[in-house]
């Protein structure tokens, strides 16, 4: 964690992620038979979480009210409303 806010990077062990290949069938006989499955490290996702909660705090603060993703009670589909009622004024 201090090496994010020092770097602004995570360190890669923690960021690898595995591809588990799941059969959807009995007995595959092609790729095409399989399903992948990234399986990310519990520490990353913990951390992402941490992260995430203490950026909630301020994000408010520094997103721009025209901005509508990535902010509580904010949504993308709000602005395609707005643009539709600006078009049909």
């Amino acid at each position: 964690m201090e090496d994010f806010h020092c770097n602004g990077t995570l360190v890669k062990e923690l960021n690898r992620s595995f591809i588990a290949l799941i059969p959807k069938f009995c007995k595959p006989k092609t790729m095409k038979d399989f399903r992948s499955i990234s399986l990310v490290g519990s520490l990353y996702k913990i951390m992402a979480k941490v992260l995430a909660n203490r950026m909630r705090r301020v994000i408010e603060m520094v997103v721009g009210e025209s901005q509508m993703d990535f902010v509580r009670d904010r949504h993308i589909f709000d602005s395609f409303v707005i643009a539709d009622e600006i078009i049909h004024y």
